[in-house]
C-alpha cells in the first residue's frame, strides 16, 4: 500500500491540479505536514517510503483539498508577513496583497510614537498581529463581527506575545464612545455578489461575509469612509484593501469625505490594490 515520497508527490500533483495553480507545492505543504518534516526533507529523501498510516493521511488530504479545501485550512496554519498564523474556515486565508496593506501602513508609523491603531474587521488577526509586532509602542485595537474570528485572532495574538485589545463589533458600531485613532486599516469585504469569482477556486470554502458585502461590492467601504472621520484623530490616516477595479470609486468616497493626500498602491500583479487618505484637520 505505501508509496516513495516522489511517487506519492506526483500522485498529489496531478489530482490537485484541476482545483490549483500550484499544484505541486500544495501536494509538498500537505506531505511534509503529515510527515511532520520540512519541505526539504523532501527533496533529500525522495525515495523514502511513507509508512501506511501516512500515505491514507495524505490521501485523505489530497481528497479534501480537491473540495476544495484551502491548503491553509487542512494544515491549520498559515505564512503572513514571514510570520506564522493559525487558519481556520472563520475567517478569510491571509494573502499577498494584504502583506502591502501592512507594509504600507507600517511606512506611516513613527518608529518612537504610540500611535493608536484600530484594524476593522481583523479575521484571523494578521494585519493586527503584524503591526503590533513591528511597532511595539502601537496601541492596537481590532474589530470583528464575527466571535469565532476573535477567538482565532485571539489565539494568534497569544502566538506572538502581542497585546491587542479585541472588539465585537460591526465596523465601529460597538467601540467606546469618543474613540480617536491615529490609524485605521482595514481588508473589507469588496467582491460584488453575483461575481463569478465567488464560485472559482477555493473561494466557495471561505466565510462568505468576509468575501462579499453586498451588490456591488462596495458597501463595507462605503460605511467605513462614511464613519472613520468620527474615529481618526485630525490628520489621521485610513488605509484599505479594495479590489483591483474599485480604483476610481474609493478616491471618489475618500475625497467626498474630505480625505486629502488620497493615492493607491498597486500588488504584485501590478493592480491597484490599496488606497490612503488623510483626513483634513477640518474634516472630523
Amino acid at each position: 500500500m505505501s508509496e516513495q515520497i516522489d511517487s506519492a508527490l506526483r500522485w498529489a500533483a496531478e489530482q490537485i491540479e484541476i482545483c490549483s495553480d500550484s499544484a505541486r507545492l500544495d501536494a509538498e505543504l500537505l506531505l511534509s505536514h503529515c510527515l511532520d518534516k520540512p519541505r526539504s526533507y523532501l527533496y533529500s529523501w525522495p525515495e523514502e517510503e511513507l509508512s501506511d498510516s501516512c500515505w491514507l493521511r495524505f490521501r485523505a488530504l489530497v481528497h479534501k483539498r480537491l473540495e476544495p479545501t484551502p491548503v491553509a485550512y487542512l494544515l491549520g496554519k498559515r505564512e503572513f508577513f514571514s510570520m506564522e498564523f493559525a487558519s481556520s474556515p472563520a475567517a478569510l486565508v491571509p494573502r499577498p496583497e494584504t502583506e502591502l496593506l501592512v507594509e504600507l501602513a507600517l511606512n506611516e508609523i513613527p518608529l518612537d510614537q504610540p500611535w493608536r491603531v484600530c484594524d476593522l474587521g481583523t479575521g484571523a488577526g494578521v494585519i493586527a498581529i503584524a503591526l503590533k509586532k513591528h511597532r511595539p509602542l502601537l496601541r492596537v485595537y481590532a474589530t470583528d463581527v464575527d466571535p469565532a474570528c476573535l477567538l482565532l485572532a485571539r489565539d494568534n495574538a497569544l502566538r506572538h506575545g502581542v497585546e491587542i485589545e479585541f472588539v465585537e463589533s460591526d465596523w465601529f458600531a460597538q467601540l467606546a464612545p469618543g474613540s480617536t485613532f491615529d490609524l485605521i486599516v482595514s481588508n473589507p469585504p469588496y467582491i460584488a455578489a453575483d461575481h463569478p469569482f465567488l464560485v472559482e477556486g477555493d473561494l466557495p470554502a471561505e466565510p462568505a461575509i468576509a468575501l462579499s458585502p453586498g451588490n456591488s461590492g462596495l458597501e463595507a467601504i462605503e460605511t467605513i469612509v462614511s464613519e472613520s472621520p468620527r474615529y481618526l484623530a485630525s490628520g489621521g490616516i485610513l488605509w484599505m484593501e479594495h479590489g483591483y477595479d474599485q480604483q476610481a470609486a474609493v478616491a471618489d468616497l475618500l475625497q467626498a469625505r474630505g480625505f486629502v493626500e488620497i493615492r493607491c498602491a498597486s500588488d504584485h500583479n501590478d493592480l491597484p490594490r490599496v488606497s490612503r487618505g488623510r483626513l483634513g484637520e477640518t474634516n472630523r
